[in-house]
């Protein structure tokens, strides 16, 4: 995915990733720092946002969900933007359930076989690899159009690739409620609504 940004986009996305790794899951007022300092702002890039939000669902997605939330809440988003927010989001989601879950098989030895039942378990995880890029995609793709100033078009994009990322949200939960738990299944859609920041959620 990386030859579909910018130097300076994949120089911030590394930032981010290391601004994330130092934030405690439930510190509210280290997310706000962390957005302060990097800038993600009304009128920041929305290359930022969705970046920051992939690499916050990637180390924890409840962290993707706060910050989220918190993004939601300070800038003035039109709808072209909030779908490439929330593809940034269910991208890190996807890349963490694929970490996780494929620790908890292994732990379970899903991979110490070729039999039907651990196959597909095997198959279910490498897709979540394939649709995590396609969401990076298509947020890079609505990152684009805006840029260009395109909103009109951006807005008829994104709510066919929302609509195509239903389907792989539906698939990280299910694989995710497979290997890490029953709770999983029941959390609210991102791609309904953002959630409040004390709710306990999955992408």
């Amino acid at each position: 995915m990386d030859e579909f940004w910018t130097e300076a986009e994949i120089a911030f996305r590394a930032k981010a990733a290391g601004v994330v790794r130092g934030l405690d899951d439930d510190d509210a007022g280290g997310l706000e720092t962390a957005l302060r300092d990097l800038e993600i702002s009304d009128g920041a890039a929305l290359s930022r946002r969705v970046s920051f939000l992939d690499e916050a669902a990637r180390r924890d997605p409840r962290l993707g969900g706060r910050a989220l939330a918190a993004i939601a809440s300070s800038i003035a988003v039109d709808p072209a933007e909030r779908a490439a927010c929330l593809l940034g989001r269910l991208a890190g989601t996807a890349a963490y359930v694929f970490e996780a879950g494929t620790r908890a098989a292994k732990e379970r030895g899903f991979f110490s076989s070729i039999l039907m039942d651990f196959r597909e378990a095997q198959e279910r995880l490498a897709s979540l690899i394939s649709g995590a890029d396609l969401a990076r995609f298509g947020a890079c793709r609505l990152c684009r159009l805006i840029e260009r100033g395109e909103r009109d078009r951006a807005g008829r994009e994104a709510a066919g690739l929302l609509t195509r990322a239903a389907a792989f949200d539906a698939e990280v939960r299910s694989v995710a409620a497979f290997l890490l738990g029953p709770e999983w299944a029941g959390a609210p859609a991102p791609l309904d609504n953002a959630p409040a920041a004390d709710e306990r959620t999955v992408p």
